[in-house]
């Protein structure tokens, strides 16, 4: 007869389950949140040009001709008047071509093909969201964090303010997180199954395609590959294909394979000057969207002996590499630029749970037991409390209903005008391309002379001229197409105007 199986094993294996409930519910509870709050828009120049790339994706083109310049007889220099947000002149006179690399407008045409444009565009974030806390759940798990620290490292991350707000919206930082944590995750398993540096270097691959500055990560994967040829063939052979559509790419839409979109004034605004300005921004938005706990682990992590020194690094170099870099460029003025360290935010959260377990010895037995895991969960609500009163402070919950302008205005503008109407904007002008079939002309794309001529042309072919702008651009209409101009109308801040 065998003995009776210890209470404490069924006591064990009940917590296990009732941690497994509760994660469940909350990861089910935050998908629901996060669906309810998100974005079904094109709007901004990223947003709308990421899916604007998608669409011209599943037309089999990269480059296509600016189209107005043949309806009105232009010359080739009048181009850039019909570039819209998200867009850049092409290789060759008269093109245009995507600002932006192709990895996410891949991801979105692929979804828009299943679920449809009104829907499938706008689910890539928020789903890619959803895998990341996974990813970091299975991360934490491979670096020996108990259940309960994994699922808490989860949980950081879901309310991270910056995580949140860019998981509403159609934009790389959170997929780019997503492809960044699944290459560190698959080259940890890698230690103990070559095969799995492959799936690393196709993680890693597309990473970069969704984002080059990603190519970072090859510093801290180096440090957690493991040092042999074997791995080294496995992780080339996977990351190799994307490297080679990386190129093929830039060789189609910018005509030099190692030139990008941002290769203009994106690429151009990095200097060392900028460094203490966004090393100061970057540290101090750090602290108020995480608290000082979760840096502050992450600086501790060197000396955690506990960890082993190859995962120190990791987690040292995978945050170092991505906010230095950053610290160099000009772009920082809000907080919610903070979205360009995403990638490597889970190093901060994973090195403060290994400090946290091993300064605090939560899961040693003993006396004080209680008090440890009492300043555990302490700790992790201070946490948690500071990501509540970012997500409220900051509006970040509020983002999609703000967005509903760039359709509602766009679609509206369309029924006050006629058809094949020239629309004058810069901020609705992707959202113009991505919800109309007027054509959108830059005004701050025009050029001393260019005004009159446009006018003439668009008047000789019956095209009718119309402006559709915020607030802050009715003075530069003024001024770079002088003339009279009659008000039709307005929806919220939006105002559409009439050449006379």
């Amino acid at each position: 007869m065998s003995a009776p199986t210890p209470p404490r094993k069924i006591g064990r294996r009940a917590r296990t389950a009732a941690l497994i409930f509760a994660v469940a519910a909350a990861f089910l509870g935050y998908a629901r949140l996060l669906l309810w709050h998100t974005s079904f828009v094109a709007g901004g120049s990223d947003s709308s040009g990421y899916c604007n790339t998608a669409r011209l994706i599943t037309t089999g083109r990269i480059v296509e001709p600016v189209a107005a310049l043949k309806q009105l007889d232009l010359p080739d220099e009048f181009a850039r008047l019909f570039i819209p947000l998200g867009f850049v002149p092409g290789p060759r006179p008269g093109t245009l071509a995507p600002f932006y690399p192709p990895g996410l407008p891949l991801q979105i045409a692929f979804a828009a093909l299943i679920a449809g444009w009104y829907y499938g565009p706008f689910v890539v974030s928020p789903f890619a969201a959803l895998v990341s806390l996974l990813l970091i759940y299975l991360l934490a798990r491979e670096l020996g964090l108990s259940r309960l620290f994994s699922a808490a490292g989860a949980a950081v991350m879901a309310l991270c303010p910056v995580f949140l707000f860019q998981a509403e919206q159609p934009m790389s930082d959170v997929v780019a997180t997503m492809w960044a944590l699944a290459a560190v995750w698959c080259a940890l398993r890698s230690r103990r199954r070559d095969l799995w540096a492959f799936a690393a270097g196709v993680a890693f691959g597309m990473a970069v395609l969704v984002r080059p500055a990603d190519l970072l990560l090859l510093v801290p994967l180096v440090i957690t590959l493991r040092p042999r040829l074997r791995t080294a063939l496995f992780f080339v052979l996977g990351a190799a294909p994307f490297a080679g559509a990386f190129l093929a790419w830039s060789t189609v839409a910018y005509g030099k394979p190692l030139r990008t979109g941002y290769s203009g004034d994106l690429g151009q605004g990095f200097g060392p000057g900028n460094f203490p300005a966004r090393f100061r921004h970057y540290g101090a938005w750090l602290v108020k969207l995480l608290s000082p706990l979760v840096p502050l682990g992450w600086l501790l992590v060197g000396g955690d002996r506990k960890v082993p020194l190859r995962n120190r690094l990791l987690l040292l170099l995978w945050f170092a590499v991505f906010f230095l870099f950053y610290c160099f460029w000009d772009v920082y003025e809000t907080w919610w630029y903070t979205r360009y360290l995403l990638p490597a935010i889970p190093a901060l959260i994973l090195a403060s749970l290994l400090v946290a377990r091993d300064g605090l010895q939560v899961g040693k037995p003993g006396r004080g037991a209680v008090i440890r895991r009492t300043l555990a969960a302490l700790a992790l609500g201070i946490v948690l409390w500071v990501e509540r009163d970012g997500i409220r402070s900051l509006g970040v919950l509020t983002f999609g209903e703000g967005e509903k302008i760039y359709s509602d205005a766009c679609r509206w503008a369309e029924s006050k005008v006629p058809s094949g109407s020239l629309i004058v904007s810069v901020r609705m002008s992707g959202a113009i391309r991505y919800y109309t079939s007027l054509t959108p002309v830059l005004s701050d794309s025009i050029g001393p002379g260019q005004a009159s001529v446009l006018r003439e042309h668009a008047r000789a072919r019956g095209r009718s001229l119309y402006a559709l702008v915020a607030p802050i651009e009715v003075e530069s209409l003024q001024q770079r197409l002088p003339g009279a101009w009659t008000k039709v109308g307005g929806m919220r801040d939006v105002t559409l105007w009439r050449a006379d």
